[in-house]
């Protein structure tokens, strides 16, 4: 912690709250807390610690949001404050409500823009698949006309699939792929993959999330104290901590639950979840698969995934 800026865990010790609720209080008064500098963790510049403060004393009064948002306008610098740049100050003064809407209309902007860079990254590992697959048919075709028969399957597999990652609005992604012949003569294809978004419901994420030990056992670990580790904590650990600037959406394959997520530069995971009972009763989601660019990682490597991701737990 320096004398100018403050972290969500340093205004966390600072005011004896979680950092959950620390990250509560920027959410639902975003117009006083002013971030400095660019990059992660972010940093809130000096006085943030007095707003914080503050805010946790007028919660503990039992005031209301408005109530509290009106108090610290008297208070505390906000967005709103500078706003005198514009031409008029009546033009530049934005009423709660407003501000509300404004910064629930950008969330929504957000999330959706998420969900479109995983859903674009998703349909290129696909399209790169059936690219490979169809020049590997093609030199097939010209040297053994009878062996083409199990690309043939594999191509037809990867096009039923082709429509499994859902997402906000219909997105379209399209690549010609030209194949020269021995003989000279060139083809080419175009491939074009689209799909709709959806999420499983609060009750499937809030299931203990389990894997299989060595012995073939269910396996899970403890999440807060007290608790077991849900789907739910893994997922945000995944998309905020153990992956840096994360998109993530879900689909359906089959029975499970598919979540893929990627970062700018980083590559495509997707973890496979379903829903299970164990011998001894309890439903719970069972963490049962995990693809890094399309290829299955081994049970090892899903169990040192799983084990690294729980111990990320202290960040919530």
């Amino acid at each position: 912690m320096t004398a100018e800026t403050f972290t969500h865990r340093e205004l966390s010790s600072i005011t004896g709250v979680s950092v959950t609720t620390v990250k509560s209080y920027r959410k639902k008064f975003p117009e006083f807390f002013f971030i400095v500098g660019h990059g992660k963790p972010l940093r809130f510049r000096k006085g943030a610690d007095k707003l914080c403060l503050r805010i946790r004393d007028l919660f503990n009064k039992n005031l209301s949001v408005k109530q509290i948002r009106d108090k610290l306008l008297t208070e505390f610098e906000s967005v709103k404050e500078n706003r005198q740049l514009s031409e008029t100050k009546q033009d530049s003064q934005v009423n709660n409500e407003e501000f509300e809407k404004l910064a629930k209309t950008t969330t929504q902007m957000m999330n959706g823009l998420a969900a479109l860079v995983t859903a674009q990254a998703k349909a290129e590992q696909r399209l790169a698949r059936m690219e490979k697959s169809l020049k590997e048919l093609v030199q097939a075709q010209s040297e053994s006309p009878a062996g083409t028969n199990e690309l043939l399957q594999e191509i037809k597999e990867i096009l039923a699939s082709s429509g499994g990652l859902q997402q906000p609005e219909r997105i379209t992604a399209k690549k010609v792929v030209t194949i020269k012949k021995d003989n000279g003569q060139e083809e080419s294809y175009s491939f074009d993959a689209d799909s709709s978004a959806i999420e499983p419901d609060d009750e499937f994420l809030e299931l203990p999330v389990v894997i299989h030990s060595d012995s073939g056992e269910f396996l899970g670990l403890p999440g807060k104290p007290g608790h077991p580790f849900t789907l739910q904590e893994l997922v945000y650990l995944v998309s905020n901590n153990k992956i840096e600037g994360a998109s993530k959406i879900w689909h359906k394959e089959g029975r499970d639950w598919v979540l893929a997520v990627k970062s700018a530069e980083g590559p495509l995971y997707e973890l496979h979840f379903s829903m299970t009972k164990t011998p001894k009763g309890n439903i719970v989601s069972f963490f049962n698969r995990l693809d890094i660019n399309s290829e299955s990682r081994n049970h090892s490597e899903i169990l040192a995934f799983f084990k690294e991701v729980r111990d990320l737990i202290d960040s919530i």
